[in-house]
């Protein structure tokens, strides 16, 4: 979330998202916020890639 946040903000001509820390966060949006953004893992899209033909767009705001 620290990468593409601060990318997508700046693409949409948004201010730069304020940071704080884990133990803010815990604090003020709870545990499931904080997992989301600092643990949860990546997905792939190999599958859809494979079985699908899927072929996503270029992100033009990363």
């Amino acid at each position: 979330m620290k990468d593409w946040l601060p990318a997508f903000a700046s693409f949409v001509g948004a201010n730069e998202p304020p940071r704080i820390t884990e133990e803010e966060a815990l604090k003020t949006r709870g545990p499931d916020s904080v997992y989301y953004a600092t643990k949860l893992r990546g997905a792939s899209n190999a599958k859809a890639r494979r079985e699908l033909n899927f072929r996503p767009r270029k992100l033009e705001w990363l």
